[in-house]
């Protein structure tokens, strides 16, 4: 991202109360574990790899479409 990183990122987003809920799952090339530890002290969903993921970008989009499929949220 041009103007900040993803952990700047998700402190504006969680410091947004119209978005602070918002589900968020991380698609990075960083497997520091910091970064992983600051990411999920933000409340992602999920920390997927871009190396992980490889060539079968698919596969991911798959599973994140799944997962919003069978999760529940509370009525608001």
């Amino acid at each position: 991202m041009p103007r900040m990183n993803g952990i700047q990122f998700l402190k504006e987003l969680r410091g947004d109360p119209r978005l602070s809920d918002s589900v968020v799952f991380v698609l990075t090339t960083s497997d520091h574990d910091e970064d992983k530890e600051s990411a999920y002290e933000h409340n992602v969903a999920g920390y997927l790899l871009k190396s992980g993921i490889g060539n079968d970008f698919m596969t991911a989009i798959r599973m994140l479409d799944s997962y919003m499929d069978s999760i529940q949220f509370p009525a608001k």
